[in-house]
């Protein structure tokens, strides 16, 4: 735990290249190779602090990748830059046009030339963004964006995937902007963190890699916001988006010229969409009071469902706020939940009403992600269990794990976050010791039966 009193905590930010060579393979689908660029990859760094750096962001245009290799980079980059691996998030937009980076997804194994170029880049940012921390204003907004949809119909019987407009959604788009301190309204902010839910596919019919929607988003924010000759760095999380989809390309109501087509013009299309809501809730936001960054990496025991055995991954809570002895510090802070899969929408919607209800939290202020630092599988509802439906039958089998996860895993997931954010709210230590954690581990598996 880090406190600065008085004044709000530094921010450096970073962007770098990491594109892969045509001729890559890809996944999020069945097995391709990548034959043109669209669009490059960027890994995006934020780090923030007060004379060092006391806690790193990375955000990342891949599919995703797994607690073996974020766990190394993060002790890398750790000892690099003297900051514990517990501090550092790095999240993925969950991108379907980028090269192979899990160890497998389907039919397709990683690319192991490609993950140990994208380590060094990794490396690089971190430290780049480190070297350049400034004084800085934040203020958090929200809009609304209603172009992702359930995908789970009831159809025939089953569930299939399609779109139900009548399915649970959230379409809220959060901005964190981040502003240089004392400079010129003009002035383009330092870095924008934005978090939206909806999967990363509206160009998966071309083998091009492409950063999909979230990449057209970044740069059309960047060419907004332009100022002489600079630009904020958009660091993206992707939200709940394990039962979404985007309307375009997948509904017929609401965009029939664009029905069952996905090519970089819906990339396009959706990614401009999302940049005029975040510029919406970028200009509408309000200023926070950011003086203590703290964050907390807890175990997370996941039981697969009617099997022996378990899942061992990991969840991560950060804390952007005043400082932990004001009364006021739950309710003015924003909270970010990284969590290691593809978690369902209510994951967002529902997580926010527990802070809400515990912390006096403002519900718009708590971002859950997925894709974060580890990519387990699905982490559905007890309610999509019992109805079936591909994240719920068949999705486990391309992550190759045994079975989907336990009906147990939302009440899990949620007490194992509300427990985080207790910790964060006091001057506990925030690292989980080995006893702790195999009570956490045994109490899950005793969850995993009710």
């Amino acid at each position: 735990m880090t406190i600065h009193p008085l004044e709000h905590l530094r921010v450096g930010a970073a962007a770098l290249d990491v594109t892969p060579p045509i001729g890559v393979a890809m996944q999020g689908y069945g097995l391709r190779y990548a034959g043109a660029l669209a669009d490059p990859l960027l890994a995006n760094a934020l780090a923030v602090g007060g004379e060092h750096v006391d806690w790193l962001l990375l955000t990342i245009d891949a599919v995703g990748l797994d607690r073996a290799f974020t766990s190394r980079v993060r002790t890398n980059i750790g000892e690099h830059l003297s900051l514990a691996p517990s501090a550092i998030t790095i999240a993925c937009s969950h991108t379907h046009s980028g090269p192979a980076t899990l160890a497998h997804l389907g039919p397709v194994a990683a690319d192991n030339s490609y993950l140990g170029f994208l380590e060094d880049r990794m490396m690089t940012v971190a430290g780049n963004s480190a070297k350049n921390l400034q004084p800085a204003n934040w203020r958090v907004g929200v809009s609304s964006l209603a172009e992702n949809i359930n995908r789970r119909l009831q159809l025939g019987g089953g569930i299939t995937l399609a779109t139900d407009p009548d399915g649970p959604v959230d379409s809220r788009l959060r901005v964190i902007r981040i502003d240089h301190a004392g400079a010129s309204p003009l002035k383009a902010p330092l870095a924008l963190v934005v978090h939206y839910a909806c999967h990363a596919t509206t160009s998966g019919d071309e083998p091009h890699i492409s950063a999909d929607w979230p990449g057209v988003m970044r740069a059309t924010l960047q060419r907004l916001y332009k100022n002489d000759g600079e630009h904020p760095i958009i660091c993206f999380l992707q939200g709940c988006t394990g039962d979404l989809t985007h309307r375009i390309g997948r509904s017929r109501e609401s965009w029939p010229q664009h029905f069952d087509r996905h090519t970089a013009a819906q990339s396009q299309i959706l990614g401009r969409l999302a940049a005029a809501a975040a510029i919406n809730a970028s200009e509408r936001s309000v200023e926070f009071f950011v003086e203590s960054v703290k964050t907390v990496l807890e175990p997370l025991n996941l039981p697969f469902y009617d099997q022996s055995g378990s899942e061992t991954t990991e969840l991560q809570l950060v804390r952007l706020g005043p400082v932990a002895a004001n009364p006021d510090s739950a309710r003015a802070s924003a909270w970010i939940i990284g969590l290691p899969g593809e978690p369902f929408t209510i994951y967002s919607t529902e997580l926010g009403r527990q802070f809400h209800h515990e912390f006096r939290c403002d519900e718009d202020n708590v971002l859950v992600c997925g894709y974060t630092n580890d990519c387990v599988g699905y982490l559905c509802t007890p309610e999509a269990l019992r109805e079936g439906g591909y994240e719920a039958t068949t999705a486990h089998q391309l992550y190759h794990r045994p079975a989907a996860f336990s009906p147990a895993t939302k009440k899990i997931v949620f007490n194992t976050s509300g427990r985080a954010a207790k910790k964060l709210l006091t001057d506990a230590p925030t690292r989980e010791s080995g006893i702790f954690s195999r009570r956490l581990n045994a109490l899950n598996r005793w969850l995993s039966v009710y």
